[in-house]
């Protein structure tokens, strides 16, 4: 089962037990602030899911997009849940991984020519849930 949905959605959807990832589609460089997070809370309970963050962000590609997991979870009980994204507003994110590092001889040559990473709007990035 994927969800896959805008940043600024909220779904209503049945989840079924198993392990999920939470990735963010768009890009393979994501900058965020320590506020930022996915609630997936559970109608019946009134209880949020606790989501594990990845420490290393894992990068590969998803539905034909670029994307970095995030989060995972686990359901424990099948049920009705409200999925929502909070603080993102401020979040950042490159299509390439490329120049990432401020120490790398790329990252100097692109400098010195004036390129720029392509920077991915707010709009356009999504949440899968796989």
């Amino acid at each position: 089962m994927n969800l896959q949905f805008k940043l600024k959605d909220v779904l209503e959807v049945d989840l079924y037990y198993g392990f999920y990832d939470i990735f963010v589609l768009g890009g393979f460089d994501i900058q965020v602030n320590d506020d930022f997070f996915v609630e997936i809370l559970d109608l019946k309970t009134n209880e949020s899911i606790l989501l594990r963050e990845k420490d290393l962000k894992t990068r590969d590609c998803k539905n034909g997009q670029r994307a970095v997991k995030f989060f995972s979870f686990q359901v424990t009980e099948k049920s009705k849940y409200r999925i929502s994204v909070h603080n993102y507003e401020d979040m950042t994110m490159f299509y390439s991984m490329l120049g990432s590092n401020p120490l790398s001889i790329l990252n100097l040559l692109k400098k010195l020519y004036g390129i720029k990473r392509k920077q991915i709007q707010l709009d356009e990035i999504e949440i899968l849930i796989a």
